[in-house]
């Protein structure tokens, strides 16, 4: 779930692996990135701990050749654009730039995107306790304990070296996903009583769906689907401890069908 704006929430639909993959590598960069500039020697743990995440996803395929045919593919499909009526020309050649220019700096990093790091010694021991419900205290990592205990200027410039290493395919992600986000206006719909459904075009290579509910709606959005239909149904929760049940209202919401 994303903020898109001050007026409305975003909520999204991921609809192929590919995209979820980025989604949950973008999800978890953005969190690396507040903690990691933390003072404290939480955040720092913290910041640890979604590294190893954002590894584990790494380490299940070759990522970084999906980003890299991802990255032309939508660039192919934008460079079509250049003789259409209406388009802003000069927008559209910068983004065919920064894709351009962050294409050529992945492709020319190591072909296992962080491997330095999965060779880390004191990553890897972190790792394997990290498998243990309180494996990480200070008697089971008397290695971890110094380094929480370093002053903060110095765990921020280890971390912020250690994330050197995977800012290729960081930006590479939010440039993707904010392009992908971007490939279409929102349209007015409305869910009677809580419930809309829709059928989507099967010939089209629609990624990813956006349900904009405005702030102050005292509901959230379950949005379901694949690649011919797709649900939003609007639920409501007063006490987290209890299920969520149906918002019975009607609800008007902006909905993004992102195909790019």
């Amino acid at each position: 779930m994303t903020n898109s704006g001050s007026q409305t929430q975003a909520y999204e639909l991921p609809l192929n692996e590919r995209i979820r993959t980025l989604m949950r590598l973008e999800s978890l960069f953005e969190r690396l990135h507040v903690h990691a500039d933390g003072e404290h020697s939480a955040d720092s743990r913290a910041a640890l701990g979604i590294l190893l995440e954002i590894m584990a996803i790494l380490g299940r395929g070759d990522l970084r050749s999906e980003v890299l045919k991802e990255m032309d593919r939508q660039g192919q499909t934008l460079g079509r654009l250049k003789n259409r009526p209406g388009i802003d020309h000069r927008r559209l050649e910068s983004i065919l730039e920064s894709l351009e220019k962050l294409k050529r700096r992945l492709d020319a990093s190591d072909a296992q995107v962080g491997r330095n790091l999965k060779q880390n010694e004191f990553l890897s021991a972190l790792k394997q306790r990290t498998s243990i419900p309180g494996g990480t205290c200070g008697f089971d990592m008397p290695t971890l304990e110094f380094w929480l205990s370093r002053p903060a200027k110095v765990r921020q410039q280890q971390l912020e070296a250690w994330m050197g290493e995977l800012d290729a395919l960081d930006r590479c992600i939010r440039l993707l996903l904010m392009l992908l986000r971007e490939s279409a206006a929102p349209s007015k719909a409305v869910a009677e009583k809580g419930l809309f459904q829709q059928s989507l075009d099967s010939a089209g290579s629609i990624q990813l769906l956006r349900v904009l509910v405005p702030s102050e709606l005292d509901a959230f959005p379950e949005i379901s689907g694949g690649k011919h239909r797709f649900t939003v149904r609007f639920l409501t929760q007063e006490d987290p401890s209890e299920r969520p049940r149906q918002f019975e209202k009607d609800v008007s919401f902006g909905l993004v069908v992102c195909q790019l």
